[in-house]
């Protein structure tokens, strides 16, 4: 059950690549000042679900929430305003595989 005051809230969440779904039907809230572990084994989709909560990776089917805005119903400017509160790191190579040739030459 999502809350309305929630941080982040998650309501029925599915990520796909394709036709292989990682991750369905995710409903979950965290509220601000909580701690919140996303944990399984290699390969179950827990790359999946950051990039689909940081803007990275748009899903098939459902919504994220920041403090009540629906992330991937907004405008340019509004997504661009949320993502400035993000603050994510990756393992490794995780966020280079979600970059473009365009956005990986300049860094060479």
């Amino acid at each position: 059950m999502t809350d309305k005051n929630a941080h982040i809230a998650v309501k029925d969440l599915t990520l796909a690549y394709g036709s292989c779904v990682v991750q369905q039907h995710l409903t979950f809230t965290i509220k601000r000042g909580e701690v919140f572990i996303i944990m399984g084994g290699s390969g179950c989709g827990k790359s999946t679900i950051m990039h689909g909560l940081a803007g990275l990776k748009e899903p098939a089917t459902g919504q994220v929430l920041y403090d009540g805005v629906s992330f991937w119903e907004s405008a340019p400017e509004e997504k661009e305003r949320i993502r400035h509160g993000f603050g994510v790191m990756f393992q490794s190579g995780a966020l280079w595989s979600s970059m473009t040739l365009a956005e990986k030459v300049p860094l060479f």
